[in-house]
């Protein structure tokens, strides 16, 4: 079995207008939207896609010997999902974790079915931003419920293998279906930590060029987001493990490889993140460090241009004293002597100064 390796940083040039602040989002109240419920029932042999308007519509396939899928986008309806979840046999604190969007990524085994929660991210892209969505996933005999608060999820390429029964979609259960679904959110974890790693490359770019305009506050934004998807990847990465080690009759044999290796790619998301943060603070670090040394270099040249007018300073003050008794102060030459004496003192400095390589 050969199982998916995934890439490291994508290098890419960045152009400095991509470099904008990213920070996480959160979805919307999920009271604002309406629920819609999609079921999909297959066995190796065929698939049944179909709409539910009733959440009684359900209750036939409750004991099936085939695979459903039943997936609820938005929370709006109470009463429905109240009901789907009598019909689903769910504990009264599965749904009440349902509707807490705020819940930390967890695992929990009521022995019936195991219950998942897990944050989904996407990026938007129009708006440098990083949408949060929660997942609620119900694995338990022959079904997976599936609920999240917006409408619209990146489990369509797994709908697709259903249907057209690639790989091991439609001959494995239905604890295929939830490593299925799960390993899209690592991707979509993935791919957030990419576009971070373009965010980053693109900042340090910018550090060592002149237009670097409010890079700090571009630096914390980022960081912000950094910290962010790391509260996510850490509970996440319990859950891997919790499923991997845990000890339920819903989790096949079979399916133990696949969630080993969904644990490994929690893992190299979680790595790469713990890199991204690594990175920022070395580019916080450059950047104080870069503006420092400018600094250096402004008080440097006004240090310079201080040292060279001291002596000219003295000068003109010595000559500049109300006495009558003065040398070369009724001389011709007088004032022209004082004028090269200054001259030759700024070009003797300004020599010295290039020889200590001062300037």
């Amino acid at each position: 079995m050969k199982l998916k390796e995934r890439r490291p940083f994508r290098r890419k040039r960045l152009v400095r207008e991509q470099s904008r602040p990213v920070a996480p989002v959160s979805a919307s109240a999920p009271s604002a939207r309406p629920s819609r419920i999609t079921l999909i029932d297959y066995t190796a042999d065929s698939v049944t896609e179909r709409k539910i308007t009733e959440p009684e519509q359900c209750l036939p396939y409750r004991q099936s010997d085939s695979v459903t899928w039943i997936n609820v986008d938005g929370l709006g309806d109470r009463r429905t999902l109240e009901e789907l979840a009598r019909i689903m046999g769910l504990h009264a604190l599965t749904l009440e974790d349902i509707f807490n969007t705020d819940l930390r990524p967890k695992i929990e085994d009521y022995g019936d079915y195991i219950y998942v929660v897990a944050k989904m991210l996407d990026i938007d892209r129009a708006n440098e931003q990083i949408r949060v969505d929660q997942l609620s996933l119900v694995l338990g005999h022959n079904f997976v419920i599936s609920v999240q608060e917006e409408a619209g999820d990146p489990f369509e390429p797994v709908r697709n293998r259903i249907r057209t029964a690639a790989g091991r979609s439609r001959k494995a259960g239905a604890d295929y279906l939830a490593y299925a679904l799960l390993d899209v959110i690592v991707d979509q974890y993935f791919t957030v930590a990419d576009w971070i790693g373009e965010r980053i490359e693109a900042l340090d770019e910018l550090i060592v060029s002149e237009e670097r305009g409010d890079l700090m506050q571009h630096l914390y934004t980022l960081k912000r987001g950094v910290i962010f998807l790391r509260k996510s990847i850490l509970p996440l990465r319990e859950v891997a493990s919790g499923l991997r080690n845990v000890e339920s009759d819903l989790i096949r044999d079979s399916t133990q490889p696949y969630l080993r290796d969904l644990y490994d790619h929690v893992v190299q998301v979680s790595d790469r993140i713990e890199t991204c943060r690594d990175l920022l603070s070395s580019l916080q670090d450059a950047y104080l460090s870069t503006i420092s040394n400018r600094t250096n270099t402004v008080m440097k040249i006004i240090a310079v241009f201080s040292s060279i007018f001291l002596p000219l300073t003295f000068i003109t003050g010595v000559f500049g004293m109300n006495f009558e008794f003065m040398p070369l102060i009724h001389r011709p030459w007088g004032f022209a002597i004082s004028v090269l004496s200054m001259l030759g003192i700024v070009a003797a400095m300004l020599l010295f100064f290039r020889y200590k390589r001062w300037l």
